[in-house]
């Protein structure tokens, strides 16, 4: 089914909604609590004497300056910054998320030290003393014993700019790991092997587009900068004409505001972008003069290339039309420069994804609109020390004294031999091959799992979902873990693996979890500490900027941290200086607000007047357009030479590359090793070669080629796609305890096209077995029988799905995270860790009885848990999720 135009989905939409699907997911209960008017009335904002303080918030990944009123205490209401340049005033429901998570009743404001067995739920309270001096006893020794590499600290979403690295770093372990891998890495690297470590984050011009293609995003719901960049597309919309194509493989909301919706085959977005090259090149409507001057491979040997990707071939296997790929493909050029790409997961959570990504981006440098007002834009991003693009900016650095890093592993002088020492003589084999510049980088099985490198050539994106399975078979010896505020006990695939590790303490002897709430990790801690909410803290703030022109901002706490509540920084602070032996020196910070002072020293306005702003950005700064056509400073040419026409200099890290000589001019060009767009990137043949994957497996190609995805090809009538998405008002599982999110949406049925529900004599509310095979290709337990998991869910149609293709949201179904996560009349959280004193923290009174979504009250529940039945699969090389690979088959029950 193809939906042509906007018209056709909202006649969609309406369908949906005269069949009674919205009300029959989301109506509340014939129990539902009454509205307290009184209450509300008594509970509103006195505006004369609330408090707005400016700061950052921390509802998603987009991080939008936001303005919170304080009245009595305590944060009332959440709502834009109009001083953001990328929100501009903006904001979303998860803005007010915080207001919920900060003053949940459930939330944790105690030091708990667990006193049953591990996962029992047994806990008593212990003062800050008692907890830092535990967890400091266990971990000198491992500095003593020269073993720090046995601490393994890892997060889930670490907005510190660097804070936690300054305390692994001091520590001596290399095992800072993050979940970059389950989010983005799989659209990061192709990014980074285009244009450069700089840009690993794209910003399109939306404010002066004429045409977005978009592959598989959703910044209408979920996306990173999404609320940037759609009140300026939609602005364009609006008052310039701008059209917006969609491919995607469900009617999401971004799709509901697009000009044109194709429902695609998933993992079929490479070849619709290949056919639009095709096109594009065949009526020679590309930009040749950009592509020759940038780009660093033949358009001779790009027409040989896609000869065979014709619109025909991308309609079997997308399922597109031909005649609307064409049309979509001319349209596009001929609207080049004010044009530009947009992609996301839909296209690259694939195995053959990167590759996706790759060709996506190759439309951009095709039609020459790199860089250029209304095109495919590339912006400054965080950290302002003089990085590519940065120039004229004040540099604003973490305050030192700063620690150096471990040691690389490996054989030799400057390498930490013991610890490599301890690997399987494969993996050593295999890391002595590696080329000096991975050998230089590599730190064992966690942090830079050989296998795959480049999940972390260009920076540390790491394997996040292949820690645990690697702690199960001995990769690495684990004595102390400390998680951050991470759901991989619920969130992760095959998250089971996950809870098996943690629950077993010869894998892991000691856990402790810093955490807001009581969730599914901290459940299996050792010791929990309470961490302060976004609302109680301090952070350096800096991202890419949609309007082209670089900013700051800053997190300050708008009321004082609850409870017996710490920030990270203060608990990593007062714990190095409990372990000692030379780590007190990097946390001698005596006043956090002081050391973020000394951080944003070298802006041009004061300290008290950046705090009542909350932002700063110089708007006289020319728009970061075409940077690589910026001429070089006489600064930067000081000591330079020229060799090959590359500028290259003498620096104290060893010859670096900074412009390329163009017409005789010496100009920045991209922070590529080239300076060019790398279209054509050796790492990827590189990479595969180092680590014995077949040359023939689309990953290995230096330039991006197309190939179904293995478990796609030849799949069977009764077999379908199990893929997963995210609502507009949760932010992935960490939302679900949020009361007036989780009152929106608190369930996650299991989406499919009536037609195919016919197929599978189900109707609508049926419940069913959902299913899920192992992958194939070059993954984890690849090809293996049998099944991953299976749940169990109720049916919803949506017309306007892809027939093939079976989808849930992720969020749900929660077995920790108190009684809106779980949807429950009782609570969960420790009571020697929450506050039951209503007087000295307020609490909701409306969830003492419970949500009135609970089954036990008549309503549908919380939804179901479907991680478990999701494998880990592991892009090869990369080592991105390939989270909507699934083959599944359904069942009636």
């Amino acid at each position: 089914m193809h939906i042509s135009s906007r018209r056709s989905f909202l006649k969609v939409g309406a369908t949906a909604l005269a069949s009674g699907l919205l009300p029959s997911l989301f109506a509340p209960s014939a129990n539902a609590a009454k509205i307290d008017i009184a209450r509300l009335v008594k509970g509103k904002i006195d505006y004369t004497v609330a408090k707005a303080t400016p700061t950052i918030c921390f509802g998603c990944t987009n991080h939008c300056g936001v303005i919170g009123w304080v009245q009595d205490g305590r944060v009332r209401k959440i709502e834009g910054n109009p001083l953001d340049p990328n929100s501009q005033g903006n904001y979303c429901s998860k803005a007010q998320g915080m207001i919920s998570y900060t003053y949940y009743p459930e939330r944790l404001l105690y030091p708990l030290k667990r006193v049953g067995a591990r996962g029992a739920g047994k806990w008593k309270r212990v003062s800050w003393d008692e907890a830092l001096d535990e967890v400091a006893s266990k971990l000198r020794p491992l500095r003593e014993q020269g073993i720090p590499e046995e601490f393994v600290f890892h997060y889930g979403r670490d907005k510190t700019k660097g804070y936690t690295k300054r305390f692994t770093n001091a520590f001596g372990t290399p095992h800072r790991l993050n979940r970059r891998s389950i989010c983005s890495s799989n659209r990061r690297a192709p990014l980074m092997s285009y244009y450069g470590r700089d840009f690993e984050w794209e910003t399109q011009d939306f404010e002066n587009t004429k045409y977005v293609v978009n592959f598989g995003a959703n910044p209408m719901e979920a996306y990173q900068g999404g609320l940037y960049m759609m009140h300026r597309l939609r602005e364009s919309q609006n008052t310039k004409g701008t059209k917006m194509v969609t491919f995607e493989v469900r009617p999401s909301a971004t799709a509901s505001v697009s000009e044109e919706y194709h429902p695609v085959m998933p993992g079929t977005d490479g070849a619709v972008a290949f056919a639009m090259i095709h096109v594009i090149l065949r009526e020679n409507l590309h930009d040749e003069k950009f592509w020759n001057r940038w780009a660093n491979y033949s358009l001779v040997e790009l027409r040989k290339l896609v000869k065979d990707y014709t619109p025909a071939w991308a309609e079997k296997h997308s399922g597109v039309p031909a005649k609307d790929i064409e049309r979509i493909a001319i349209d596009f050029a001929q609207a080049a420069p004010a044009c530009t790409t947009m992609s996301n997961r839909g296209s690259a959570k694939h195995y053959n994804g990167v590759q996706s990504d790759r060709a996506i981006r190759m439309l951009d440098v095709l039609v020459g609109n790199v860089g250029k007002p209304g095109g495919f834009c590339l912006s400054s991003g965080s950290g302002w020390s003089g990085k590519y693009g940065q120039e004229g900016l004040p540099k604003l650095t973490q305050p030192g004294p700063k620690p150096k890093g471990p040691k690389p592993w490996g054989i030799g002088e400057g390498f930490n031999e013991v610890a490599f020492k301890k690997l399987p003589q494969k993996i050593q084999d295999r890391v002595n091959n590696f080329p000096d510049k991975w050998k230089n980088k590599y730190f064992g099985e966690l942090a830079t799992p050989s296998e795959y490198p480049l999940a972390w050539h260009w920076y540390q994106m790491r394997v996040g979902q292949l820690v645990y399975p690697y702690i199960r078979d001995g990769l690495q010896k684990v004595s102390v873990y400390m998680s951050f505020t991470l759901g991989a006990a619920y969130g992760y695939p095959e998250a089971k693996v996950a809870r098996d590790v943690l629950m077993d303490e010869k894998l892991i002897p000691y856990h402790v979890a810093i955490d807001i709430g009581y969730g599914e990790q901290a459940a299996l801690a050792d010791l929990i500490l309470p961490e302060a909410t976004s609302l109680e803290r301090w952070d350096h703030h800096s991202t890419n900027c949609y309007g082209l022109i670089p900013y700051t901002g800053v997190r300050q706490p708008l009321v004082k941290a609850a409870g017996e509540s710490k920030s990270v920084q203060e608990i990593l602070r007062d714990l190095a200086k409990k372990v000692g032996g030379g780590m007190e020196k990097y946390f001698d910070i005596d006043d956090i607000e002081e050391f973020y002072k000394e951080w944003y020293k070298n802006l041009p306005i004061s300290w008290e007047e950046f705090k009542r702003r909350g932002i700063w950005q110089d708007a006289t700064r020319p728009k970061d357009y075409e940077l690589y056509e910026r001429p070089l400073t006489a600064e930067e040419l000081e000591g330079t030479v020229v060799k090959d026409g590359l500028i290259k200099k003498d620096t104290s890290k060893g010859i670096k590359t900074v412009g390329i000589m163009m017409d005789g001019k010496p100009v920045r060009g991209f922070p590529t090793p080239t300076r060019r767009i790398q279209v054509y990137d050796e790492v990827w043949p590189e990479a595969a070669k180092a680590v014995g994957l077949s040359m023939d497996d689309v990953n290995a190609s230096p330039i991006a080629i197309y190939d179904t995805v293995p478990e796609h090809k030849d799949l069977a009538d009764d077999r379908y796609i199990f893929s997963t998405f995210k609502w507009n008002v949760h932010t992935q599982g960490r939302s679900a305890h949020w009361k007036y999110n989780s009152e929106i949406i608190h369930t996650n049925p299991v989406f499919m096209h009536p037609s195919t529900g016919a197929k599978l004599n189900l109707k609508e509310g049926d419940s069913v077995r959902l299913s899920v095979f192992r992958p194939k290709g070059a993954t984890y337990r690849s090809g293996e029988k049998g099944i991953v998991g299976s749940f169990e869910n109720h049916v919803r149609f949506l017309k306007g799905m892809h027939e093939k293709v079976m989808m849930c949201s992720h969020h749900v179904g929660h077995t920790e995270h108190g009684v809106v996560a779980r949807a429950e009349t009782e609570k969960s959280a420790p009571a020697v860790g929450i506050e039951t004193d209503e007087s000295a923290f307020p609490s909701d009174k409306l969830l003492k009885k419970g949500v009135w979504w609970s089954k036990k009250k008549g309503g549908i529940g919380g939804g179901v848990h479907i991680n478990d039945a999701l494998p880990i699969n592991p892009c090869p090389l990369t080592g991105g999720q390939n989270w909507y690979d699934n083959v599944c088959k359904i069942e009636k029950i």
